[in-house]
């Protein structure tokens, strides 16, 4: 891949009105490419919708409540030859996304993940949620001959035309360990960037743990059967 026609940046969203508004604003900052910004919204309380309207961003409400819902969404109604998954809590080093494109483009790959868990715990996530996604990430690995070492980055950048050879059906967050498993399966390209992660600073996490797992689990058992 030589060059990037436009990037459609997907932020999906559920009360994150601390935080959401910044992160649009650094996005439209450092992006160095063409972009869109869309931000699916599935029916947040407090003034997340107001705040995107004021920043003058795509705005999609989605009142069917899921993060693979939002994201899948999101990328029906881009533009880009080129999508970035990112979410809007704060929590992610928007900063990174040119080294991710970048990445992408120098290596010609179909998928960059923006990968946090780099070196030893520093706290900055939560013990349970980095212990699972450290076991989540071993298996995954195993199965699918793979080398990732954080596969619930919720920061990745892929290809568009990647994304619409593969089949994603998950309706919350084993989405992201869907996309994943049917990438690995069809033989793409993927790569990591070291990114930080930082701690939510508003709101509370959506994550489900046990439910979420199980989830995964249940995808990372089914794509070895097929």
């Amino acid at each position: 891949m030589s060059k990037i026609g436009m990037v459609s940046v997907i932020i999906p969203t559920l009360n994150e009105a601390g935080t959401i508004g910044e992160t649009i604003r650094t996005l439209r900052k450092v992006l160095r490419y063409p972009h869109e910004i869309i931000v699916v919204d599935g029916n947040s309380a407090d003034n997340t919708r107001d705040i995107v309207e004021k920043e003058n961003c795509k705005l999609i409400v989605e009142p069917r409540r899921g993060y693979g819902v939002a994201l899948k969404v999101g990328v029906e109604h881009a533009k880009g030859d080129v999508i970035v998954m990112v979410d809007g809590d704060g929590t992610y080093e928007i900063r990174d996304i040119n080294r991710l494109l970048e990445v992408m483009i120098d290596e010609n790959v179909e998928l960059c993940l923006g990968a946090r868990m780099n070196g030893l715990y520093d706290k900055s996530m939560d013990i349970t949620n980095y212990l699972g996604n450290k076991a989540i990430t071993f298996l995954f690995n195993l199965l699918y001959k793979q080398r990732l070492v954080d596969s619930q980055s919720g920061f990745r950048v892929i290809m568009r035309s990647a994304l619409e050879k593969v089949e994603l059906s998950e309706k919350d967050m084993a989405f992201a360990t869907e996309m994943l498993v049917n990438f690995a399966k069809k033989g793409f390209r993927m790569v990591e960037v070291p990114t930080s992660y930082k701690p939510r600073v508003y709101g509370k996490s959506k994550l489900k743990r046990i439910k979420a797992g199980m989830e995964i689990l249940r995808v990372l058992i089914r794509g070895v059967k097929k």
